[in-house]
């Protein structure tokens, strides 16, 4: 029986009768993550999570008498030799080299005594055992026939020469310890790969936990409480790092390094030059539709304090539909991208369901500095300085190479330099930071999928899983909760250069030097953040993305049937959509008002739950599918509803207690925001103007024009 013989949970093997839910069945078949059982009493067949199966009470292996198979205790790799011993290994293998051939390794002529074609192997023996006698070294010509056999048994491998004594699996260390790391590894076997240090502090946890009285005193709490170093080493030596991920990924990553120079970047002041990048977030989430989807974050890390200016999370979908009918798929687009340089100018808000100690108050921001300069710091705001990029480097994909995204730099005045391809130390910084991500943020996170397939736990497509703004949520207030205020080994200031910095402390040191003054974005830029489209106006109205809209504005009736003048664009007129918000649209007169016009989907009324461009696009490819025209949009809007009733109904008990977040995208009001002038009627006398509060530099005086109170020096 294939069943017989120790077991661990994770080799269930084809054929093993188990004992599951008190019944006895048979394992005949695996699909995916799922096992097939058939039970031997009735001969019904049961299909149940591998994952589920294994860790149910009361699982168990049975043998050929129907007694449960004892479960094999996690193996323990044999003791690592010290450095004495590979140099004793070495020695001995050059002495078993020459007398198995005749040569030494690193050389290309025999010694006399040991000449292959006119000496036997045991005249060898008896040379190599007087030259050994006159270097204090007592081995007779037996000894160093059986040496060699020995040698030649294991593949030449000289370590089976070194006499290495066994030692009590984790040394000096306490074994409560040894056994509670072996509990949190087994306890993550089954999920997917974390990195040895998120292992140990969780054994640090689980130590301070049960052994709260014993740590009172210093020596016990000496003997329980491992360094990091101290309990890598032990990691090593019982074989549980055997089971992790992280060594892997990390040769992996250095095969991969490309070979110098590399480019860095430099910059002096907060904004100066500015890194963004994309990349796989590695978490599994609910999209619109409820679907399991992935997801790739997209952020904005400033050279000079390496602080994150923003971050967006956006989902990451195939296309939709048949062949043939497919209707596109969804990442990272330029108006993404154009998001995110919005934030840049803007304060991350404080929500109340944060940690009160990512509030900007609570942080090394100089607020009350900033609160004078920008009346937005008077609010509840997160821990993450506003930092407005002049130049940013990006790679050359498509959505970094797009016109609207070169329009939006543009506008706000922002230079673009881009990466060479295939090099990402031309962003070192950015490359760093997704490694940090990682390992601090997302293998924490519910849904977390691991550095690669081979790496992924069971069932993390059925487990509880997060929607995507939450998770855009969850990145933004681990930026302003601990990335920013987490020492950087990398930021040293020059006034205190043996003190390691936060990216908030060294933008508190760095903007003084430079100052700050407020770039918000104007109701006008904001629509030019809005994705372009280029129209005619007929009596049934506009038509944007397969949908019509129409107004009952007295303006735009009046450009009905009319030429916009722009030849560039064959007369038509320009209008502008945000994708998140897709009900209305905005269009522009370009012969009358010179201003903006709001119309609205004319199916909008039903529609009552919010819905984005991404579910249109989804619910076209269902209404194509099944037969139907592309331009029906009243069959499309019915599937929009089907979807979002599937999205009510679809996570589970465990997503449902998850906090609504609102939608993280850019709002843009309807009409633009009156310009208030805060100076009006107010008469400012410029002489009592005081200057911004600078660091003392030295050398500053030498810059500024001699004045008549200036002496001569001597």
């Amino acid at each position: 029986m294939s069943g017989q013989g120790a077991f661990t949970p994770g080799q269930v093997r084809l054929g093993d009768r188990v004992l599951w839910q008190g019944v006895a069945h048979q394992l005949v078949a695996f699909h995916g993550s799922t096992a097939v059982l058939l039970a031997e009493e009735t001969s019904t067949p049961v299909e149940v999570l591998y994952a589920a199966l294994v860790s149910v009470p009361g699982f168990a292996v049975l043998d050929g008498d129907d007694s449960p198979v004892a479960s094999t205790p996690m193996p323990a790799v044999d003791v690592p030799p010290s450095k004495a011993q590979r140099k004793q290994a070495t020695r001995w293998h050059r002495h078993m080299k020459e007398l198995d051939t005749g040569v030494l390794p690193d050389s290309s002529k025999a010694r006399p005594g040991y000449e292959p074609g006119s000496t036997t192997l045991a005249e060898r023996y008896a040379c190599k055992s007087r030259e050994l006698a006159a270097a204090g070294i007592e081995v007779s010509a037996k000894t160093l026939e059986s040496m060699r056999l020995k040698w030649k048994r294991a593949g030449e491998n000289p370590l089976v020469l070194v006499e290495r004594r066994p030692r009590e699996c984790g040394h000096r260390t306490d074994p409560r310890v040894i056994e509670i790391m072996r509990e949190v590894v087994m306890a993550r076997s089954r999920g997917s790969g974390v990195d040895i240090q998120t292992i140990w502090e969780e054994v640090l946890d689980v130590v301070q936990d049960r052994f709260k009285a014993e740590l009172e005193d210093p020596q016990e709490a000496q003997r329980l409480l491992l360094k990091r170093a101290t309990f890598y080493r032990r990691m090593e030596d019982t074989g549980l790092a055997e089971y992790l991920a992280a060594p892997t990924r990390r040769r992996s990553q250095r095969a991969s390094k490309p070979l110098p120079p590399y480019r860095p970047s430099h910059a002096l002041r907060p904004g100066e030059v500015v890194q963004i990048d994309t990349s796989p977030l590695k978490v599994k989430a609910l999209g619109d539709d409820a679907e399991v989807i992935s997801a790739e974050l997209t952020s904005a890390i400033d050279v000079a304090s390496r602080s994150n200016c923003a971050v967006m999370v956006v989902p990451v979908v195939t296309g939709e539909g048949s062949p043939g009918k497919r209707i596109g798929g969804r990442a990272t687009r330029a108006f993404d991208l154009g998001l995110l340089l919005a934030q840049c100018f803007a304060p991350l808000a404080w929500r109340p369901h944060w940690d009160p100690l990512a509030l900007a108050a609570n942080s090394a921001l100089p607020l009350e500095d900033l609160r004078d300069a920008d009346e937005r710091f008077a609010r509840a705001v997160a821990a993450r300085p506003v930092i407005h990029p002049r130049t940013v480097i990006i790679d050359q994909g498509s959505p970094y190479l797009s016109d609207h995204f070169k329009y939006v730099c543009d506008m706000l005045g922002i230079t673009i330099e881009y990466a060479r391809k295939d090099t990402p130390t031309d962003k070192p910084l950015k490359e760093r930071f997704f490694r940090t991500l990682g390992s601090r943020f997302s293998q924490h996170v519910a849904g977390w999928t691991g550095t690669g397939f081979a790496h992924r736990g069971l069932g993390i497509d059925k487990g509880p899983l997060y929607p995507i703004n939450t998770l855009q949520d969850l990145a933004e207030q681990w930026v302003a909760l601990d990335y920013q205020q987490t020492p950087h080994k990398g930021l040293r200031s020059p006034f205190t250069p043996g003190l390691i910095l936060s990216p908030n402390e060294m933008y508190a040191q760095l903007m003084p030097m430079t100052g700050y003054r407020p770039r918000p974005i104007t109701a006008e830029e904001a629509r030019k953040l809005l994705i372009g489209a280029w129209v005619e106006i007929n009596d049934k109205g506009i038509t944007i993305e397969n949908r019509t809209y129409q107004s009952t504005d007295w303006r735009m009736r009046l450009l009905i049937e009319q030429r916009s003048g722009i030849i560039e664009h064959n007369d038509h007129f320009e209008a502008r959509y945000n994708p998140y918000h897709p009900e209305i649209a905005y269009l522009f007169d370009h012969l009358y008002s010179q201003e903006w016009v709001e119309v609205e989907f004319i199916h909008r009324s039903l529609l009552d739950d919010r819905w984005t461009q991404d579910l249109w696009e989804r619910a076209t490819a269902t209404v194509v599918d099944s037969g139907g025209r592309k331009d029906d949009q009243l069959a499309i809007v019915k599937a929009v509803r089907a979807l979002r009733r599937s999205s009510r109904r679809g996570p589970g008990k465990a997503q449902r207690t998850a906090p609504k977040i609102p939608f993280q995208g850019l709002e843009v009001a309807a009409e633009p925001e009156p310009v208030v002038n805060l100076y009006a009627g107010v008469s400012i006398d410029i002489e009592t103007v005081t200057a911004y509060p600078s660091l003392p530099v030295a050398g500053r005086e030498n810059d500024r024009p001699p004045t008549a109170n200036d002496t001569d020096a001597p």
